[in-house]
């Protein structure tokens, strides 16, 4: 069954994956013989994209992948985050980020670890950041630039017991002669965030910027692909649980 759950997880991550490669390769091949000279004694276009500093938004979505199949845990979730950043030392093609991206989703305890649950089984929703220090190389083609980097993420993660969810409720761990309740629960999530080192993810990432030489000023509009590791995971045995696939618009100034 964690066979089955795993190829179904990949299945959507290839769907991620395709969908961003469709949209590099169309803004690609719009602007690869693009003409990118100035005006004589106007500005260089090339001075858009490689700027010492800038800061940034995101908004898209996150799938978490899920491998457990042996409790009421959810299908891998996919989430909605927003976030923001700076990226320093863009004009040295060599350059670093730090960014913080926030996302909520819902948990349950099975007696042993923190699982992603469906409303229906929900204990806790956890608010999360995902704060990122990365670094990485600049590629710049026209008006086109393009980054590959890499570093670590620390998930920072709070949970609060879910609406409608009550603390006397019956929780999901069973000792032999009861059960644990929903308050008990969030706080075996809570230390579970933390334990094991759960909250530490490594992560790879590749984005796409194009610049926006308009009233607009020096705004890059793009995309990018992170995928995060889980550690916690890695260590407790099972690699592709608790990875995270985000694919978001990013939009620079």
């Amino acid at each position: 069954m964690r066979i089955v759950s795993f190829v179904r997880t990949l299945a959507v991550a290839r769907r991620f994956l395709l969908l961003i490669s469709i949209l590099l390769f169309s803004f690609h091949s719009l602007h690869a013989e693009e003409d990118v000279s100035s005006p004589v004694g106007g500005p260089q276009l090339d001075s858009f994209v490689l700027r010492e500093s800038a800061f940034f938004v995101t908004a898209g979505p996150m799938l978490m992948v899920n491998t457990d199949d042996g409790t009421d845990s959810a299908p891998s979730p996919v989430m909605f985050s927003l976030g923001f950043g700076y990226d320093f030392f863009q004009d040295r093609n060599v350059f670093g980020e730090v960014r913080g991206s926030f996302f909520t989703n819902y948990y349950l305890w099975d007696g042993e670890s923190a699982q992603p649950a469906e409303i229906e089984n929900r204990t806790a929703v956890a608010l999360s950041l995902m704060l990122d220090m990365t670094c990485g190389h600049v590629w710049v083609r026209g008006l086109n630039q393009f980054s590959l980097s890499g570093g670590l993420g620390v998930l920072v993660r709070v949970g609060l017991l879910a609406s409608g969810v009550d603390s006397d409720d019956q929780g999901g761990e069973y000792d032999g002669t009861s059960y644990s309740t929903a308050g008990d629960d969030v706080s075996s999530i809570n230390s579970w965030f933390y334990s094991k080192a759960n909250f530490l993810y490594p992560e790879i990432s590749f984005s796409y910027l194009r610049s926006i030489p308009s009233f607009l000023g020096t705004c890059m509009i793009g995309g990018e692909f992170r995928t995060y590791f889980s550690v916690g995971s890695a260590i407790s045995g099972d690699f592709f649980d608790g990875m995270i696939f985000d694919l978001a618009v990013k939009v620079q100034f």
